[in-house]
């Protein structure tokens, strides 16, 4: 368990009084811009906790500066990638004493993102994959696998090691203005629990697994319980129907795997509301380095009508960790909670 003890309690903070101006059944999935500063020392009482994908929710209540105050709390973290740091839910209960390290929302009062939580015994839980002690996405840390043990084979399951986004892509004026009227709790898609399309589905937290089907090749992806099914020979578009996922055809250069993903029936790029037009095309690249441990993938875009010239939006490096499978994603909205 990602745990370690806190040799001094953590310290009550004044905050001033707010409202609560928005539901947390309202809170985005991936979308943490919004919360600012850093995270400060909560303490208070659990009234509610709903522990389900695309993220754990509580409300809490604490006494700040002599008034009963209520706070909304989205945690950083997702179901799977914290059970896989240890942390399962079990620890926290309603009627709890509890300090939650957290940040506030800049934008709605009564709002906060927590990413660890202490204890009474001083026990301090990781609530998000970068609290990780190990400094990992999520806490499985470096592959520890001898050379003699590894069959180089793409077909395997990965987990993230690294990730590095372009949040500033070349958008053309009018993409730029959609991104800046999306609001990132009112828009998300993802609150009641619809599946994110591509290329957004790739840039996940979440491991991937690659399985060898002859002349295609299915990718499935843990967030979502996702699957892609890229096609070895050119395949017949016409007789394939436009989705979320798109359309992906593969080939080989050398070591390196190159995707073209096309007919993409969803309207964002990625989780911050940079739209996308239904004629771009997506390319991947994925290569398996020779160690057989790792593999690289980089995702470039083409989309004239968003955007002023073609770009890499996003680069991931998975690391190969034996025993790890893909987990069933569960997830639940969190209006099944909180209303009512």
């Amino acid at each position: 368990m990602n745990i370690f003890k806190l040799k001094d309690c953590a310290r009550i903070i004044a905050i001033p009084a707010v409202s609560l101006l928005t539901p947390i059944s309202l809170q985005a999935h991936h979308s943490h811009a919004e919360f600012v500063g850093e995270p400060q020392p909560i303490v208070g009482q659990l009234t509610q906790v709903t522990w389900n994908n695309p993220h754990p929710a509580m409300i809490m209540t604490f006494d700040n500066a002599g008034q009963q105050q209520t706070l909304r709390v989205q945690v950083l973290g997702n179901v799977n990638g914290m059970r896989r740091d240890g942390v399962t839910g079990d620890e926290f209960y309603p009627g709890q004493e509890v300090t939650l390290m957290a940040q506030f929302s800049e934008r709605r009062g009564g709002l906060i993102l927590a990413t660890a939580a202490i204890l009474e015994d001083g026990t301090r839980l990781a609530l998000g994959p970068y609290t990780s002690e190990e400094g990992a996405i999520y806490g499985s840390g470096a592959a520890t696998v001898e050379a003699a043990d590894t069959v180089p084979s793409l077909f395997r399951v990965w987990t993230v090691l690294e990730r590095e986004r372009n949040y500033e892509p070349p958008m053309t004026a009018e993409t730029r203005a959609v991104k800046a009227a999306w609001d990132p709790i009112l828009d998300d898609s993802q609150r009641d629990c619809s599946p994110l399309g591509m290329p957004s589905a790739m840039m996940s937290p979440h491991p991937i697994e690659f399985v060898d089907q002859g002349e295609q090749l299915l990718l499935r992806l843990e967030e979502w319980n996702g699957e892609r099914t890229i096609y070895m020979a050119e395949a017949d578009r016409n007789s394939l129907a436009r989705s979320r996922m798109g359309i992906s055809v593969g080939r080989w250069e050398e070591s390196t795997l190159v995707v073209t993903t096309t007919e993409i029936d969803y309207p964002y790029l990625d989780e911050y509301g940079i739209p996308q037009s239904p004629d771009v095309e997506v390319t991947e690249r994925f290569t398996l380095r020779e160690d057989g441990r790792h593999l690289d993938w980089s995702v470039s875009i083409n989309d004239p009508a968003n955007f002023t010239e073609p770009f890499v939006l996003s680069t991931t490096t998975w690391q190969w960790i034996p025993g790890e499978e893909i987990q069933a994603y569960e997830c639940a909205p969190l209006e099944d909670f909180f209303d009512g």
